[in-house]
């Protein structure tokens, strides 16, 4: 099975759970697949707060979920500190590159490692309006990260943070109903987000299209403020996920 196909296998199991207790068992299948070890979707937010309003869907070791909690280390820690300032997803070894470590972020990455916790990837999930999030997989201690599976990664960290903020949402009587209804792009909007997808530029798609790139720009933002997101990659997933695209659009 290729990497598409298993990534759009989860979406299409996604879709269709009806709890985070159906999402975590294909995301444990899903995350093996590709072989890590652990995974945790979380908003950044103080994790010993109990709350069904934020993603919280941790897969670590429990001896570090029990550390973290009881030391607090989730006010300082630096894979979320790296992934509130970032946009593109990280390997754990670059974290001292690119953030200069205090002493107690250095602790808490030594008390990772101690308990279990080798090497990882960080993929952001920032949404304006939300609390900053971020999807991570990562090795038991001893473990190579597959590097193969990077790519993929990248893409089920977004997906697999979609299907758990779709859970939260259908389970909140806040969520109004036309909120969807605003959330369907028009047609030349699809047009765009897909030759975008594709890797085309806002010229090319003009071209392509019979329009300005200024008025692809004008489309793509537009289709952006529509499901509230800050990137056109965010837009693509979504996009993806609420099945108005398909990954055929975007490779044919």
């Amino acid at each position: 099975m290729s990497s598409f196909d298993e990534i759009q296998e989860f979406v299409g199991e996604a879709n269709r759970v009806a709890d985070m207790s159906g999402l975590r068992g294909i995301l444990e299948d899903t995350v093996k697949s590709l072989g890590f070890d652990y995974f945790a979707l979380l908003h950044h937010v103080d994790l010993s707060r109990r709350s069904q309003d934020y993603v919280r869907l941790v897969q670590y070791p429990q001896a570090w979920k029990e550390q973290s909690l009881s030391q607090h280390y989730y006010s300082d820690d630096p894979i979320l500190a790296v992934s509130q300032k970032s946009v593109a997803p990280f390997l754990w070894r670059d974290v001292p590159r690119l953030l200069p470590l205090t002493p107690r972020q250095e602790e808490i990455l030594n008390s990772a490692h101690l308990a279990g916790m080798g090497e990882g990837v960080t993929v952001p999930v920032n949404i304006p309006g939300e609390f900053s999030g971020s999807c991570s997989f990562c090795m038991r201690t001893g473990r190579q990260i597959p590097l193969a599976s990077l790519p993929t990664a990248q893409y089920l960290g977004c997906f697999a943070f979609q299907a758990a903020r779709r859970l939260i949402e259908r389970n909140s009587a806040a969520k109004p109903a036309i909120e969807e209804a605003q959330q369907r792009l028009s047609p030349r909007q699809l047009d765009c987000v897909i030759l975008a997808g594709r890797g085309k530029s806002d010229r090319d798609v003009g071209q392509l299209l019979g329009i300005s790139g200024q008025t692809v720009h004008q489309h793509m933002e537009e289709a952006k403020r529509r499901y509230n997101v800050a990137t056109r990659q965010q837009l693509i997933v979504r996009a993806l996920f609420d099945s108005q695209i398909t990954f055929a659009d975007l490779i044919n």
